[in-house]
């Protein structure tokens, strides 16, 4: 008969207060980049042990660590956190504003410093997508003015 009372611990050992579904995430992402966790915690400035910990559910990255290692990672941070469906969208007068349009070497700027900030073993990986991407949006562009 299941107890309702948490899963006894070894003597002085720390309580889960991470989220393993969080930590998944994160691990299956290194893996998929082709990572170990040892170039995650030197790509993110952090310890090994924390990386570890946080991909086992022991410990929460904090909000600062969060934005560092889905920059790594190249995740946003509602991927992340898996939150992207499960938030409502907001709508103000705000968020219907569209942002100035970059210069071009604004856009290139940001572009090479978001490409540069991951770890060099994915960087060629990540710069094949943007330019597939581009090459999308392009593609669909000129099929809606041809229409």
């Amino acid at each position: 008969m299941p107890s309702d009372s948490p899963e006894p611990r070894a003597t002085g050992s720390s309580p889960r207060t991470g989220d393993l579904a969080l930590g998944k995430r994160i691990a299956a992402r290194r893996e998929e980049l082709g990572m170990s966790r040892k170039e995650l915690a030197e790509a993110t400035d952090l310890s090994y042990p924390y990386v570890a910990q946080i991909e086992t559910g022991y410990r929460l990255p904090s909000a600062k660590h969060q934005v560092t290692l889905s920059r790594v990672l190249g995740m946003s941070l509602d991927d992340l956190f898996d939150t992207a469906e499960s938030l409502p969208i907001v709508r103000s007068a705000m968020a219907a504003a569209r942002p100035a349009p970059l210069s071009l070497d604004d856009a290139i700027e940001g572009a090479v410093h978001a490409l540069e900030s991951l770890p060099a073993s994915v960087r060629m990986e990540a710069l094949n997508k943007v330019q597939t991407r581009v090459m999308q949006g392009v593609v669909e562009d000129r099929s809606r003015t041809q229409r």
